[in-house]
C-alpha cells in the first residue's frame, strides 16, 4: 500500500505503484520516461514533446489547459499527475472524482525534490527517483554565486509578463546570487508597463521562449533601449522534472555574467 500526499494537500492511496499513467503536464512525461517509466505512461498531452518520439507512441489526450476528460477516463488510468499552475482545477476535480491524481505545486528545488521522490513512489522507481534527486543535489551544491546582478525574466509580451519572487523560475536564478526586481506582492506573473521596466532599470534582462516565443528583434529591441538582455531556453527554467540536471549545468557557467 502507497500513501502520501501530493503537493497541495490531497491524499492519495494505492494498492500497488501505478502500471497506467496519464500525464496533464510536459515535464512530468518527461520525468516518467527517465525514471524508467516510459512504458507505463498511456496518455499526455499535445505539448510532451520530450523524450522525441514518445508522443506519437501514446494517446494525446489535449493540452494542459483544454484536457480531453472523456478520453482520459477511457484509458482506465491507475494514476494521473498534473501541475496546480499549468492545469485547471475544474477539469483536474473533474477526473479526481474516478481516478488517483497527485498534483504538484513547485516554487524551489526543494520542492522540484520531494516531487519527485513522490512520483517515484507511486510509478514503484523510487530508487531511480532517489539517485535522480542526488545528483541534482550535487549539482546544485557546485552552483557558485556570481555578482549580484538584478533582472527582469519576461514570459510574454505586450502585456509584458515577468517572472515574480514567488516563482521557480525566480528561485534558479536567485540561486546564483541574482536579485529580481519585480515588486514585492505583485504575484506570481505580474505585467509591467514599458515605463516601469525601464524606471527598475535591471541588470539584465532574460527573455524566455516559452510561453511566448522572445525572438532576436525582441532582444536587439532592448538592448537599443539600453538594457543588456539574453535570450533563453524557456524549458530549462519551467521544467521541474528531470530537466532540473540540464538547467543547473546550464546555470553553472554563470551564463549572464556576460
Amino acid at each position: 500500500m502507497i500513501q502520501l500526499k501530493d503537493q497541495i494537500g490531497h491524499e492519495l492511496q494505492l494498492e500497488r505503484p501505478a502500471k497506467r499513467i496519464v500525464s496533464l503536464v510536459p515535464s512530468l512525461s518527461e520525468l516518467v520516461a527517465d525514471l524508467g517509466a516510459r512504458n507505463q505512461l498511456v496518455g499526455l498531452t499535445s505539448w510532451c514533446v520530450h523524450p522525441k518520439g514518445m508522443r506519437e507512441e501514446k494517446v494525446v489526450i489535449g493540452g494542459t489547459k483544454n484536457l480531453l476528460i472523456e478520453s482520459i477516463k477511457a484509458l482506465q488510468a491507475d494514476l494521473i499527475i498534473g501541475n496546480k499552475e499549468e492545469n485547471v482545477q475544474e477539469q483536474v476535480e473533474a477526473l479526481g472524482d474516478d481516478i488517483p491524481v497527485y498534483i504538484s505545486d513547485v516554487q524551489s528545488l526543494a520542492d522540484a525534490y520531494e516531487m519527485i521522490k513522490d512520483i517515484g513512489q507511486l510509478i514503484g522507481k523510487t530508487p531511480e527517483a532517489e539517485v535522480m534527486v542526488k545528483e541534482f543535489q550535487a549539482l546544485e551544491y557546485q552552483l557558485t554565486k556570481q555578482e549580484a546582478l538584478s533582472f527582469l525574466y519576461f514570459i510574454w509580451k505586450e502585456p509584458w509578463m515577468v517572472a515574480g519572487k514567488d516563482s521557480y523560475i525566480s528561485h534558479l536564478l536567485e540561486l546564483l546570487g541574482m536579485r529580481n526586481l519585480v515588486p514585492e506582492g505583485s504575484g506570481r506573473y505580474p505585467s509591467l508597463s514599458w515605463e516601469q521596466i525601464h524606471k527598475l532599470n535591471p541588470d539584465r534582462i532574460i527573455l524566455s521562449s516559452e510561453p511566448y516565443r522572445f525572438k532576436s528583434g525582441d532582444l536587439r529591441a532592448f538592448h537599443e533601449a539600453g538594457l543588456r538582455s539574453h535570450l533563453v531556453d524557456g524549458e530549462l527554467f519551467t521544467w521541474y522534472g528531470s530537466r532540473i540536471g540540464k538547467s543547473l549545468r546550464f546555470l553553472s557557467k554563470n551564463p549572464f555574467l556576460y
